[in-house]
């Protein structure tokens, strides 16, 4: 049976970074394999690792929020088939994607990290 929570998305910024998946998801994605799939961005981690800090550009972060707003949504629509969650679905996902946007033009025009 499924559950409401399967049938459902993240519509912020906030919601997403606060999913029960996320951490699992940035610690396989920035582990061992960053170094292989992406040198360059390994090295700035390791390399502002030293200093405590995280070393990914804004836009590196709004690509894994996206990255993982993909699977979450993949997933939901695997499971919940139904015309009633998929205009949901719909709906959470645009309202998801205009937050990341709305953070990548605020990093753009305020001149945050790319």
């Amino acid at each position: 049976m499924k559950t409401e929570t399967e049938c459902e998305l993240p519509r912020t910024v906030r919601d997403l970074l606060a999913h029960p998946g996320w951490d699992a998801f940035i610690g396989d994605k920035l582990g061992n394999d960053l170094f292989i799939n992406d040198p360059e961005r390994a090295a700035r981690l390791y390399k502002a690792a030293e200093d405590g800090e995280d070393g990914s550009t804004a836009d590196e972060h709004c690509e894994d929020w996206r990255e993982f707003a993909d699977i979450l949504e993949r997933e939901a629509r695997r499971k919940c088939e139904t015309d009633e969650h998929e205009a949901e679905l719909d709906e959470a996902a645009e309202a998801l994607e205009s937050d990341i946007a709305r953070v990548e033009k605020w990093h753009a025009e305020k001149g945050g990290a790319r």
